[in-house]
């Protein structure tokens, strides 16, 4: 994830900092209270589903990151001298902050953060993620996540909304697409990603491009 944009007017926000009644703020990805300042995200492949269904928070002064809140509302309303770089790590900051909140609480019923919710998913998620290159069979998922098989199945499509096969399908190749994007090598990409040659990513793309025409 990447800060695009924050600040007082910013195109296109997909984040809002917000004064509300009690006193306090409002973080979040929709607008509620009086804005203070806002931003654009960034989130990259896979981006939406990330961000899809994520919740709110409200701010009082005894939560922890009502100072950094109060910080970045002060660099927003009076800007100076490096005032971009700061408030963009300000809302990173809320934003980890966001995700950890959804995670706990459970409030997002599918997708990753829903997974990642999940103490026997997120163990497999946090795998495939670290290790694509890895040759993962379905019957080690399962193991991993501590299910039978058929249970792990169901369950990972309930929540992640596709086959396990089929999201470490499209985890490798969104991000294998984005490291090309920026420039690298093809031969280094399709190896860290798990495909047997250049020509066997390259095939896999083309693939992908054709089912999504």
């Amino acid at each position: 994830m990447s800060v695009e944009a924050a600040g007082l007017a910013v195109d296109r926000p997909n984040l809002h900092i917000a004064r509300v009644k009690d006193g306090g703020f409002y973080v979040g990805p929709y607008l509620r209270g009086q804005s203070v300042f806002s931003a654009r995200l960034s989130w990259g492949p896979a981006g939406d589903r990330l961000w899809q269904g994520m919740t709110g928070m409200t701010v009082t002064e005894a939560h922890v990151l009502y100072p950094v809140i109060a910080l970045s509302v002060a660099e927003a309303e009076a800007p100076r001298c490096g005032a971009d770089h700061l408030l963009k790590g300000y809302v990173q900051t809320f934003v980890v902050h966001l995700m950890r909140q959804a995670i706990e609480e459970q409030t997002v019923s599918s997708g990753v953060l829903a997974g990642l919710a999940d103490p026997r998913l997120a163990r497999v998620l946090v795998a495939l993620h670290e290790q694509p290159s890895k040759p993962w069979k379905v019957e080690a998922m399962a193991e991993l996540a501590g299910m039978s098989r058929s249970a792990f199945m169901a369950r990972f499509t309930e929540v992640l909304g596709e086959a396990p096969a089929t999201y470490l399908r499209r985890f490798r190749m969104e991000r294998a697409r984005a490291e090309l994007d920026a420039g690298g090598r093809v031969g280094v990409i399709a190896r860290r990603y798990g495909y047997a040659s250049p020509d066997a990513f390259t095939r896999a793309m083309k693939a992908q491009e054709q089912a999504c025409a």
